[in-house]
């Protein structure tokens, strides 16, 4: 009976993606701080900071999770924290920060890409590309740490072995690894080798590459 037991255990864990990477979000101040992949249900971990006077938020009874490279949904089944719209939480303050959770149907193991789409009518939520893979997500965390902690050369050795791995190449999240690289290297004063990334980047295949190419340039990583 205990072998059982563990085993029913083990069948029942959560795959867990923490601050998992994603794209082209809509709501820059929302982040998703874990995804806990069940067998039958999808649960979005998120942290909301608030930047406006007057500010408000609510949760679309009619968003979904999509699949990112097809068509299949997957409905909200759940929500905690946050209020359906057309209710709202009213921020008290600006910098006020909020924590809610979302819980949808299950997705299958071998989608790697969501999206979470709100279905409403002004100032939706959508956040693209959100991925689901955990060693890749634990890479391109650990390269920004990192980099954030003033440590770009080796910040630039990992972000170069992510792009040297074996992976799709497509996904919007190879874009932002491309930014760091022109970022880095122009940190390093090697304009030339940052030249030659930004080149890589609008030569590659990136779903969403002008908009990388785009916010390189606003931001002035391309000088």
């Amino acid at each position: 009976i205990s072998t059982l037991l563990i085993a029913a255990g083990l069948q029942a864990r959560a795959q867990i993606y923490e601050k998992p990477n994603y794209s082209l979000t809509s709501h820059p101040t929302l982040e998703i701080t874990s995804v806990e992949r069940w067998e039958d249900q999808m649960v979005l971990n998120f942290s909301l900071k608030n930047e406006r006077y007057g500010g408000t938020f609510c949760i679309s009874e009619n968003s979904v999770l999509r699949n990112s490279l097809g068509d299949e949904e997957y409905a909200l089944q759940g929500r905690e924290g946050i209020p359906a719209c057309p209710d709202v939480y009213r921020f008290t303050s600006v910098g006020e920060r909020i924590s809610f959770t979302l819980t949808f149907q299950g997705v299958p193991d071998d989608i790697n890409y969501i999206d979470l789409i709100e279905k409403c009518d002004n100032d939706c939520v959508t956040i693209n590309f959100i991925l689901l893979d955990e060693d890749l997500n634990s890479r391109i965390n650990q390269g920004v740490r990192l980099y954030e902690l003033g440590r770009p050369e080796a910040a630039l050795k990992e972000f170069e072995d992510i792009m040297n791995t074996e992976y799709d190449n497509l996904s919007p999240v190879f874009g932002t690894v491309y930014l760091y690289l022109i970022a880095i290297h122009y940190d390093l004063g090697s304009t030339k080798d940052a030249r030659r990334v930004y080149k890589e980047l609008r030569e590659s295949n990136i779903i969403g590459r002008d908009e990388f190419i785009e916010t390189a340039r606003e931001t002035g990583i391309v000088r």
